[in-house]
């Protein structure tokens, strides 16, 4: 486990497989509603205020943001809100990193060549695909080979994480060549 503090208001808590394995969670599990989540993060938040050589209190406001790592593993990115107003209910937040991501390829010979490539998979995850001028972009929903896919896609363009909106963007901004399952339609 790494820890940093690069502000006051910021932690970064690195972990490895090894520590997710230990602390008895994976990130796949992570759900702040659940007491095992709220366990593993006090339990975190424990050890960094222990590193960092302060008190951090787990009934603070805070953002926790978690981000996947090969191998099991994750980081936490905690960001202290300020202070604790009136009316404002105290609670934290866990922002998983987004499963859904737009990959832009620069040709359409190289979108062949990805989609190309996946023809072995059992379930092809919903997507979009998008023009504007010699650019393409493949908006990917919500999957549960995200990151494997992400790697894969990251060979053949250029990859980033979205929500809906940008979903959203792409679809009103850029050409819809394939609105929907534009993975299988290219595969045929």
């Amino acid at each position: 486990m790494k820890i940093n503090s690069p502000a006051d208001d910021r932690i970064i808590v690195d972990l490895t497989g090894q520590d997710m394995q230990e602390l008895d969670i994976t990130y796949e599990a992570m759900d702040y509603s659940t007491i095992e989540t709220r366990r593993f993060i006090w339990t975190v938040l424990d050890q960094a205020g222990k590193a960092l050589g302060r008190e951090l209190d787990p009934s603070r406001r805070m953002i926790i943001e978690a981000v996947p790592k090969a191998g099991g593993g994750c980081v936490l990115n905690f960001t202290m809100l300020d202070g604790r107003r009136a009316g404002i209910t105290q609670k934290q937040i866990l922002k998983k990193q987004s499963e859904s991501f737009i990959c832009e390829f620069d040709s359409l010979d190289a979108l062949y060549r990805a989609a190309g490539g996946l023809s072995s998979l059992e379930a092809m995850p919903e997507s979009s695909l998008y023009k504007s001028g010699e650019k393409f972009r493949l908006f990917v929903a919500k999957s549960g080979d995200a990151r494997f896919l992400k790697q894969y896609f990251s060979e053949f363009g250029s990859v980033e994480d979205c929500g809906k909106l940008s979903g959203a963007f792409a679809a009103e901004h850029w050409k819809t060549l394939i609105g929907q399952n534009a993975l299988e339609e290219l595969n045929r």
